[in-house]
């Protein structure tokens, strides 16, 4: 087909990537994806502005959003809306479908990551692996596990609060796209998951999802592990604050991997240091970075990480590649991957 205008409504994972001090091979992954050759891309967050550059384009990418009104009718030459979901239920198939114009969905590889990292801050901290290591390797004077007949001493320490994930409630609060494969991974755990979200989910996400949902106030009164999955807006900042903590379960877990802000950080640590909370999993913080001598990082119950739960920039630049792996299919005259709504492609 020839080479090809790209229109995006946004594209985290470069921003994530500007300015900062990538090598050669990272560039060249960059450049290979934007090939002007094959592509015109063009990012544009100003709704007005991109709706115009949509009427050449014959790619959108966006995420789960309803479609901009009238672009259906002023993007005469959009062959594909490629949206950085699996889910897809707030694009409106049926209408793109109309218009011949096909909706692909893909799972995008940074929200696949963060939600790992958060299973694994889940582990670390249900776990005890932090009082482990300091016991492993601190040595242990307390009474120590008799030896066996085959060399081994099991629970050697003594090592207390360290349990499986089947059956403990993950409550979500707010279940954006990240939040839903979180659930999916803790599906698989046996975890027992609901969430609470201004809006419920359709059904059948829930039951693909493995979620329930639930109000809020009990939703943060019986989670044992409380995920926090507000998006960051101005009206959400410490959307999770001292009433909040307060209301949650004693020895509960707080998980935020979105952003700082999104948790007084403030009432975080009172309530780690009261001991109300059993611990808490961040890899986000106010500010960043966070000084090393923060009283949240020498906390023995919480397991930091700083702000890489997406990975490194190798796994950035994936995420590129991935939205533009059907803009490149299109360009060498082969079909897109991932067609959700029966378009048939010619």
């Amino acid at each position: 087909m020839g080479r090809i205008r790209v229109v995006a409504s946004y594209m985290p994972c470069l921003l994530s990537l500007r300015g900062r001090p990538y090598g050669p091979a990272i560039q060249k992954r960059i450049d290979r994806a934007l090939d002007p050759e094959k592509v015109e891309f063009v990012l544009e967050p100003d709704p007005e502005a991109r709706l115009k550059a949509l009427e050449t384009a014959g790619v959108y990418i966006c995420k789960n959003e309803a479609l901009p009104p009238g672009l259906l009718q002023r993007a005469e030459r959009l062959r594909l809306i490629q949206a950085g979901t699996p889910w897809g239920e707030r694009i409106d198939m049926e209408a793109a479908a109309g218009r011949g114009v096909a909706v692909a969905l893909m799972r995008r590889p940074i929200s696949e990551t963060v939600a790992d990292m958060a299973i694994a801050l889940m582990l670390f901290l249900v776990r005890n692996m932090a009082e482990g290591g300091r016991r492993i390797r601190g040595g242990w004077d307390g009474p120590l596990s008799p030896t066996r007949p085959d060399g081994s001493a099991y629970n050697w320490t003594q090592l207390p609060d360290s349990r499986g994930l089947r059956g403990v409630r993950l409550g979500i609060l707010g279940m954006g796209e990240i939040a839903r494969f979180v659930s999916e991974r803790a599906r698989g755990f046996g975890m027992d998951i609901r969430y609470w979200n201004r809006t419920p989910l359709p059904k059948r996400i829930e039951r693909k999802i493995g979620a329930k949902y639930l109000e809020k106030e009990k939703l943060l009164k019986t989670a044992e592990v409380l995920y926090v999955g507000i998006g960051m807006r101005p009206d959400t900042r410490h959307y999770v604050g001292e009433q909040e903590l307060a209301a949650m379960r004693k020895g509960a877990i707080l998980l935020n991997l979105g952003r700082g802000p999104l948790v007084d950080q403030e009432a975080l640590l009172a309530a780690l240091e009261s001991g109300h909370l059993g611990g808490a999993g961040l890899d986000v913080f106010t500010p960043e970075p966070l000084p090393p001598d923060h009283p949240l990082l020498r906390h023995p119950r919480v397991a930091a990480t700083p702000h890489v739960a997406g990975g490194d920039d190798g796994m950035l630049v994936s995420e590129l590649e991935a939205f533009m792996r059907n803009a490149h299919r299109i360009a060498g005259g082969k079909r897109p991957f991932g067609i959700a709504n029966g378009v048939k492609w010619s």
